[in-house]
């Protein structure tokens, strides 16, 4: 797989809030700074089972990368949130520790392309979920809190 592409998912940006700072504007530029990762993932779905091999960038590296995660005292980033927005207004909230390497370690990533092909717009996927409810399209805003 190669790095997210600058031009991947129709040039869509991702607003990220973080606590304390000014509103992070990520394009796909940015993420393709970050590690390249591949994961096949599975997941029902109203039309049934969905099956693809994404490609993109985990999301505790953009959390990380953006210094949207606490630091100050031990563990932290276990008491913080955040949110992930679709372009609908769809919003899911998770814990920091479901995707913190020393503790969910819970593999979240930005997906930027499905099976080889670009997606239409950067997509939040959620490895292990049988569901895919959590995996929100066409995101736009992570809030970190």
């Amino acid at each position: 797989m190669q790095a997210p592409d600058a031009q991947s998912a129709d040039g869509q940006t991702i607003e990220l809030a973080v606590p304390g700072g000014a509103p992070v504007k990520l394009t796909g530029r940015d993420l393709a700074r970050l590690p390249a990762i591949e994961q096949e993932v599975a997941f029902q779905t109203s039309q049934g089972l969905s099956r693809a091999r994404y490609g993109g960038v985990l999301l505790w590296n953009v959390l990380e990368a953006n210094h949207a995660l606490a630091t100050a005292g031990h563990h932290d980033e276990l008491r913080q949130i955040f949110s992930v927005t679709g372009r609908d207004g769809y919003r899911i909230v998770f814990s920091v520790g479901e995707i913190a390497p020393d503790f969910g370690n819970r593999a979240m990533m930005i997906a930027t392309e499905a099976d080889g092909r670009p997606l239409a717009g950067l997509r939040l996927i959620v490895p292990g979920d049988r569901r895919g409810a959590r995996s929100v399209r066409d995101v736009v805003g992570i809030e970190v809190r």
